[in-house]
Formats: C-alpha cells, structure tokens, sequence
C-alpha cells in the first residue's frame, strides 16, 4: 500500500510533535508568504535552501535500506511524504507574481526522493588537526556535510544582505552544526578524559558557542549594514541562537543513552521560536536551567560506570 509511510509519519508526528505540527506549518506559510513577495530571483534563492534542507535532510536518513526491503514502492512513498512535507511552504506561492516557484520546489522534491542521490564520503583528514578529538561529533559532522555546509554558506552569504531571508537562511546554515548533537556517543567515547560533568558540559558548549559567534557575528554585522533598524532583532537572534546551541548540548547529554539517537525534543523547539520571538527567550532560559540540571545528573550516571 502507497500509505504505509505516511502511517508511520503520522503517528511519529503525533507523538513528537502533537500540537507543535500546526504552529510550525504556520510559522512556514508565514515566511514563504513574506518571501513570495519579493524578486523572483530571491524566491529562487528560497526554494533552493528548502530544497538543500531536504536534501540533507534525505542523505542523513538511516532507514532508506528498512524502507526499501519492507515497504511497497517505497520511493513513490518516500516522494508523496517530501511533497507534503514542503506544502506549507509551496502554498504560499499560489497566488503570489511568482506562482510558478511552487512547481520548482515539487519537481526538486519529488527529484531528491526517487533520483537515489548518495552522498560521497569525504575523508578530509586535515580536518583532525583544527577540531580537538574531544569534538568528534564535529570531525565527523564536517565530513559528512562538508558539501552542503559550502553550499548553505555560499547563499547565506549571498543572502545575508537581506532582512529577514537573510536570517532564515543563516539559521538553517547554523542546524546542519546543531545536528551534530543528535547522536548518542558509545559510551568508551563519553567523557575520555574523565572531567567533572560540569566541566564536560562546559567544555562542549564554549567549543559550540565560540564557532557559532565566529560564523553568525560577521553575517549578522552584514545584515545590519544594509538594515540599521534591525539591530535589536540581530541581537536577540544571536543571543537566543547561542542558547538554543548550549540547549542543545544540555538536551543531548539529559537524555544520553549510548548508541542512540536524540527524538524531537519540545523544549528544542520552543527554543528555536524564541530566535525569532525574543518573548519567549524568558522560557528558554527555564529550559536552559532545567536541562543544564538534567544533564549534570544523567553524566554523573554514566561517568561512574567509565571509571
């Protein structure tokens, strides 16, 4: 049956996301809507970051060989599943000068699901000399995007002239590096150097927080140049980004078990609103206490069974 997948979907959204589906459905439309506004070559530009943000999205999947052995005409299913997922942001399109962008974001997506498109392994081993082995979720995470992590850094440049696309764009470039949390660590890999928990933690974020400020500062600079009165707002989109990337951090290791993968957290995504929500930054900040105190607590669990 073509439906299988979307069964799944359903009940893993469900179970995820509940409520969180619809306000982020409209948080898209909403974006795409002020998008389909401006020059067609713009709304090029934002149909193809969609389209790169599946396209990672596609490449990072681990149950392409399940679905292959185990569903029915799983491409045709895999194509059904990206094309409902970018309709929030297609039918923003529809009645916008540039309808015809809704077309492009389909044939790409449909294109991404049955092309069978692989990703090839860069080793870059210089990369090993810059990145402490500490951060070896960034010596891999580099490797395996390092494609994608050019492109996306091309156009956010490109873009970052731009008030509010810039940021979009910008915010995706910065989840390819919040991604590389989602993975849980084997446990010989947790903690080698046997540091407190606190100074565990500590050492992650500040790594974490000090590429991101390396990266964001100087586009968001270029933002405000071109849009002195959106200063304010690239503050708190820089203050609320370096909490989401120490959340994120704390959310990964409150839930570590090893050899697992993180599932969608709410509390992520309330942080992630709050970048563009400054309102919410007061609860971001409860869940950066929160979780920091979870993290500590399930490290300190692990760490005694390494010594």
């Amino acid at each position: 049956m073509a439906v299988q997948l979307l069964k799944l979907r359903y009940f893993q959204i469900k179970r995820d996301l509940s409520y969180w589906v619809i306000i982020i459905a409209a948080a898209v439309f909403y974006i795409s809507r002020e998008v389909s506004l401006l020059a067609p070559l713009q709304g090029v530009y934002f149909i193809g970051l969609i389209s790169v943000l599946v396209y990672s999205y596609h490449l990072n999947r681990k149950d392409l060989n399940f679905l292959s052995k185990y569903f029915t005409r799983h491409k045709f299913q895999i194509c059904i599943n990206y094309n409902l997922l970018v309709l929030p942001a297609s039918l923003a399109f529809v009645a916008s000068p540039n309808w015809w962008l809704l077309f492009l974001l389909h044939f790409l997506v449909s294109l991404i699901s049955v092309a069978g498109f692989k990703s090839r392994s860069f080793k870059l081993l210089f990369i090993s000399r810059y990145i402490p082995a500490a951060h070896f979720e960034w010596i891999s995470g580099v490797r395996k995007n390092f494609h994608l992590l050019c492109l996306l850094l091309v156009v956010t440049l490109i873009l970052s002239p731009v008030k509010l696309f810039g940021l979009v764009a910008l915010l995706l470039f910065n989840f390819i590096f919040l991604g590389f949390y989602n993975f849980f660590e084997p446990l010989v890999m947790l903690n080698p150097n046997h540091l407190l928990p606190k100074d565990f933690l500590r050492q992650k974020i500040s790594f974490l927080s000090n590429i991101l400020l390396c990266l964001n500062a100087p586009l968001l600079l270029i933002n405000f140049l071109f849009n002195p009165e959106v200063l304010w707002f690239n503050l708190g989109f820089l203050f609320a980004l370096l909490l989401l990337a120490s959340c994120s951090v704390y959310i990964k290791y409150s839930n570590y078990r090893p050899n697992e993968s993180l599932r969608v957290s709410v509390d992520f995504l309330v942080l992630t609103a709050s970048i563009f929500f400054p309102y919410l930054i007061p609860l971001g900040l409860l869940i950066y206490f929160s979780s920091r105190k979870k993290a500590i607590a399930n490290l300190a669990n692990f760490t005694d069974d390494t010594h």
